[in-house]
């Protein structure tokens, strides 16, 4: 399938030059190429692209501004999986050529709550730092909210499935639960929610994309940043990006994983549906003692 259906019929689009112009520059391309290699891509407007004829759509193959301008889309999403190959149709669906998944934790909310987005975010943080997770995390704002999100390499090679990565991110959600809904509540943002949205070719927000309806770029930044975070950070053609991101640990997260394996298991799908005992709660709350 060529890109040619996908053509957006409104020329006159006002958000056309704003892509070009933010698409157009060296250092968003060198990013969003740095971020993506391995991933399989997705094109978000209003139609999804996520092909070039039978073949998944690759960072390789994608042309910016041009590729967006013409798919009359703007926001640029990539897979939570890494992949040894993606050259058919087939291969995303192959379990056996995932290499790495992206821990992470989406915060939801209303860009005007956004402190208590960032309360939510430094509450993550500082639990993964109690479990040793520390030079390996960083948080990406997506445009009303943020991620939370652990380098993949955190992760030893025996590591780094989705069963490890689920469970990783599922523990330090249970266990920030009750402090995340003190905070939505002392903010009166009711729509805050923070979930594990991680799954089998699961999408997350590729690095100084645009947000696909505000006029707002993912920018990333590290956990000592949260204090100085203003939402100017994120505008067009003046953001502030930290392209330390990529900085990590490897084997960081390996002891957290596998508490949280043993915690929660791997992902639902996988396992049996009958829980062992003891439950998740009295077990998140062992492992949950005081430092």
């Amino acid at each position: 399938m060529s890109l040619a259906p996908f053509v957006d019929d409104e020329r006159d689009r006002s958000d056309l030059p704003l892509v070009r112009s933010h698409y157009s520059r060296q250092d968003v391309r060198s990013e969003i190429l740095r971020f993506s290699r391995g991933r399989w891509l997705a094109l978000a407007g209003k139609r999804w692209v996520r092909h070039l004829g039978r073949r998944p759509l690759v960072v390789e193959s994608l042309r910016l501004p041009g590729t967006l301008l013409a798919t009359g889309t703007r926001a640029v999403y990539a897979t939570t999986s890494v992949y040894r190959r993606l050259r058919s149709r087939e291969d995303p669906y192959d379990d056996s050529n995932v290499v790495a998944v992206t821990p992470y934790l989406d915060i939801d909310n209303d860009l005007e709550a956004w402190r208590a987005t960032i309360e939510a975010a430094r509450a993550i943080t500082e639990e993964l730092e109690r479990l040793g997770v520390v030079r390996s995390v960083y948080i990406l704002w997506s445009g009303r909210g943020a991620h939370v999100r652990v380098h993949e390499h955190a992760l030893s090679k025996e590591f780094r499935d989705l069963d490890h990565a689920w469970a990783l991110a599922e523990y330090v959600r249970i266990r920030t639960e009750a402090k995340v809904a003190e905070i939505r509540a002392r903010h009166e943002a009711l729509a805050m929610k923070v979930e594990n949205q991680l799954k089998p070719r699961s999408l997350f927000t590729v690095p100084l994309s645009l947000h696909r309806r505000i006029d707002r770029v993912a920018i990333c930044f590290k956990p000592e940043s949260l204090d100085d975070f203003d939402p100017s950070w994120t505008s067009p053609g003046e953001f502030r990006h930290d392209p330390s991101w990529e900085d990590h640990e490897v084997g960081e997260a390996d002891e957290a994983s596998r508490i949280a394996m043993e915690v929660v298991g791997g992902y639902p799908i996988r396992r049996s549906w009958r829980r062992k005992e003891p439950p998740v709660d009295e077990m998140v709350r062992k492992w949950n003692e005081p430092d």
